[in-house]
């Protein structure tokens, strides 16, 4: 197997599974960002659905990877693990870019607050009826502690993206890597003689 073609097929299949996990997180926002209880439940949906997707592309790609190694030498724990952490360091990058770009440039991000604390008061209202004063002071308390952070850079963002991309590439590692490893055969098996 050559080394070269770690780092090609990793960035091919990060960027595969970047787009994918970037239309599911601009589907997320949208869906969030609604304010109704019904797509609500609709977000998680989707959200399982695309979690079992992101497991499905990580072992297929995963499962080609190991493919290319001949049973000389093996498949090893260590080398898929490797292998599904560079895919979703990748697509990490892809998927931290493209929330930037939505959240900042296409919504814009002090519409995109104004628009969640609306969503989330909405959606307060539709499961308890009238929102309390409570609730009001915690909600108009929560708008002004999002108005006043700091718009998130495009390295948080971005960071925010692969360090998320890494731990659900590292927990469906755990699982992929270990179905997926085998050990070197250098003297091949009796049937090949």
């Amino acid at each position: 197997m050559e080394k070269s073609n770690f780092w090609n097929d990793a960035a091919r299949c990060g960027a595969i599974l970047g787009a994918v996990l970037a239309f599911s997180a601009i589907v997320e926002n949208k869906l969030m960002l609604s304010g109704s209880v019904t797509l609500y439940t609709l977000l998680t949906v989707e959200y399982l659905a695309f979690a079992a997707l992101h497991y499905y592309l990580l072992h297929r790609f995963t499962r080609l990877r190991s493919e290319l190694s001949d049973a000389g030498e093996g498949f090893s724990f260590g080398q898929g693990y490797r292998y599904l952490l560079a895919v979703s360091a990748f697509a990490g990058i892809i998927v931290g870019a493209a929330q930037y770009i939505h959240l900042h440039l296409v919504i814009g991000y002090s519409e995109y607050i104004d628009r969640y604390v609306a969503a989330l008061t909405s959606v307060l209202a539709q499961t308890g009826g009238a929102v309390s004063s409570s609730m009001e002071g915690v909600v108009s308390q929560l708008a002004g502690q999002l108005g006043a952070a700091a718009e998130p850079s495009v390295i948080a963002t971005v960071w925010g993206g692969v360090l998320q991309s890494l731990i659900f590439g590292g927990i469906f590692g755990v699982i992929i890597a270990g179905v997926l490893s085998r050990p070197s055969k250098p003297f091949g098996t009796a049937g090949e003689e």
